[in-house]
């Protein structure tokens, strides 16, 4: 049994999507084309999108992640975080370094918590949401480095 969708929906969440993948924004063009829509509907997506600050213009007129997708973001692992912090403030302040939970997220890793030891002069900044591919850098290495061996 086939669940039934809002094609409205999906579209917008698609250009949240689009727009989330690129660093200089979209414009209705490029987005109307990479979703193979109207114009017009690419305009309603995007209105409905900067009422709830989900998506914002630029001075040219290309379309941007807006900051309300940052209140989303900060609910989505929250459980998660605090039951991992009791275990990586003791281990960031017993090694004397920077010690994160990083998750998989499609090909990034992606730094949910991280803790940083109060009594070193010097020690990594890494923040949470902090994003890069899994290939890149040791959290995601050692993640890819799990996989293989059958642990992921």
């Amino acid at each position: 049994m086939t669940a039934e969708t809002s094609q409205t929906l999906d579209r917008g969440l698609r250009v949240l999507k689009l727009l989330a993948d690129t660093d200089h924004g979209l414009t209705v063009t490029e987005l109307s084309n990479k979703l193979g829509v109207n114009r017009t509907v690419v305009y309603r997506l995007l209105a409905t999108l900067e009422q709830h600050a989900l998506v914002r213009r630029d001075l040219g007129g290309r379309a941007r992640v807006g900051l309300g997708v940052l209140r989303l973001g900060r609910q989505v692992h929250p459980l998660v975080r605090e039951a991992a912090l009791p275990a990586l403030r003791s281990l960031a302040e017993d090694i004397g370094a920077t010690a994160h939970l990083t998750l998989v997220d499609g090909a990034e890793a992606l730094a949910v918590a991280v803790v940083e030891p109060t009594w070193t002069d010097y020690h990594v900044a890494y923040r949470a949401g902090f994003r890069h591919p899994l290939d890149r850098g040791a959290a995601g290495r050692a993640i890819l480095a799990a996989r293989q061996q059958g642990f992921g």
